[in-house]
């Protein structure tokens, strides 16, 4: 026998009806929660393992909480790895609702990644799915949902109207989560793996002072670079009668120039040497080439000697410029600092100058790439300029220059910030350099014995010994046969 056909056994019409019904009932009992889906930023190959997701999108939706009496779950335990909230909660969620309101703005995302990246096999989103995080506005609180319920009730007039989200209290792992509700957002503002740079102000800027002679060799030129060389050759330059030696520094060739041979391409003077009366020889020594020939010029007048370093200052990422000025403010001589990339290590003399004046005389040497200067924003990208490392802000306090920061890059093992290197802010702007940091996770957990088991595993498997892994008395380590075959 078959069912009467004279009775509509769960039509369309009816089914509609159902469903604005239950839409009706959850608007009336229900409440307004956030629906925060996963995206995943990294999957392992082999074992499918989400090994870094975020989340940045956002969905309110209403929902029924029927846990009417009280969080789920077991509460809280203590465990040897501290304490533990297992809260669970049960929300209930409108089929339509999400079919028509949340899926379909997920869809063309995944339709937008679909059309610009290699794979082929995104799969359409349908329903809640597993992994996704609900922000629950009365505890503040998120919760990870870990079942997706879909056929309770079951099949009221031939289908489903609901889904039932069965939800535990949200375990977090270093994921991303800017989803530019700050309540949402700082929710786990201290948790997870922080580390701290201790910063200062960028424009921590170096000092030089300028030494002053007569007869000063102010002028250098190569006449003819010469060929073949297979190292820089030696300077020599012949030394005065009464004064001081130069110390001049031959540069080769650099792979973008026309030579086709190694050649002296420029001369540095780190100091320009004094008491002239007339210009020196000039030659070569060493280095495999022969050729060159460099003609030197003195000035007829005072000129600087070179640039003794005071301060080495901070942040100079790129080699800064030295200007001389005199009392009326015009320049008279230039010279170019030194970086290791961090600070000022010494001194070079490009323009010696001539009939200086010392009286007002002051050597400035410009400062770092930009000023150290603005605020971090809570959850924005910093990036160290010389490392490249990229790590996402939890905190900064302005006044003691405490930068707290999280999610290091992810194709990096160690932390790559160095001393001294500019953090600038994606978005902010903020540009300090790095004193020093520490990447100590934040206050542990008083009750935890996770450290302490860890150092018993040490000592249980120790197979420097034996093999823990064989029966005694086969256990007795061989490193020439480890598995006893």
């Amino acid at each position: 026998m078959v069912v009467n056909p004279f009775f509509l056994h769960g039509s369309s019409s009816e089914q509609n009806l159902m469903q604005d019904l239950v839409n009706e009932q959850l608007r009336m009992y229900g409440m307004d929660v956030y629906y925060i889906p996963r995206e995943f930023i990294r999957e392992a190959t082999i074992m499918r393992e989400v090994t870094s997701s975020r989340f940045n999108t956002y969905f309110v939706i209403e929902a029924y909480l029927n846990n009417f009496d009280g969080f789920g779950g077991q509460g809280d335990l203590m465990s040897k790895f501290g304490i533990q909230v297992k809260d669970e909660i049960t929300l209930t969620i409108s089929r339509e609702r999400y079919e028509n309101y949340v899926a379909p703005f997920l869809n063309s995302r995944l339709l937008y990644l679909l059309e610009n990246s290699d794979s082929t096999t995104l799969q359409t989103i349908h329903r809640p799915k597993e992994g996704d995080l609900i922000y629950f506005p009365l505890g503040r609180r998120l919760f990870e949902i870990k079942f997706v319920e879909h056929e309770q009730p079951f099949y009221q007039l031939g289908k489903g109207y609901t889904y039932e989200l069965q939800c535990e209290l949200f375990e977090y792992e270093d994921e991303i989560l800017d989803t530019t509700i700050d309540e949402i957002d700082t929710s786990i503002q201290t948790k997870g793996y922080i580390t701290t740079l201790n910063l200062i102000p960028v424009s921590d800027r170096a000092e030089v002072d300028v030494n002053l002679a007569t007869g000063v060799i102010n002028e250098l030129l190569i006449l003819n670079e010469g060929n073949n060389y297979d190292s820089a050759p030696t300077v020599i330059i012949d030394p005065p009668e009464v004064g001081d030696d130069p110390r001049v520094v031959a540069l080769l060739t650099t792979p973008n120039t026309n030579v086709e041979t190694p050649a002296v391409k420029q001369l540095v003077t780190f100091k320009s040497g004094y008491g002239y009366v007339e210009a020196p020889n000039v030659t070569t020594s060493g280095g495999g080439g022969t050729g060159t020939i460099i003609r030197a010029g003195i000035s007829s007048g005072v000129g600087v000697v070179n640039f003794p370093l005071l301060e080495q200052g901070a942040g100079y990422a790129e080699d800064a410029a030295i200007i001389v000025y005199d009392k009326d403010n015009n320049i008279v001589a230039e010279g170019l600092a030194l970086t290791d990339g961090i600070k000022i290590v010494d001194t070079i003399v490009v323009s010696a100058g001539d009939n200086i004046e010392p009286e007002g005389l002051k050597a400035v040497v410009a400062a770092p790439a930009a000023s150290g200067q603005g605020d971090y924003i809570y959850n924005e990208i910093i990036e160290g300029k010389k490392s490249g490392t990229q790590a996402r802000v939890r905190g900064w306090n302005g006044n003691s220059k405490e930068l707290q920061i999280t999610n290091l890059d992810i194709e990096k093992d160690d932390i790559f910030f160095q001393p001294g290197e500019i953090i600038e802010g994606k978005t902010s702007g903020a540009r300090y350099s790095v004193g020093f940091f520490n990447d100590d996770q934040a206050a542990p957990d008083a009750y935890a014995q996770n450290e302490e088991i860890e150092d018993v595993a040490k000592e249980v498997v120790d197979r420097e010994e034996f093999n823990q892994f064989m029966p005694y008395p086969m256990g007795d380590f061989d490193s020439d046969n480890p598995f006893g075959e």
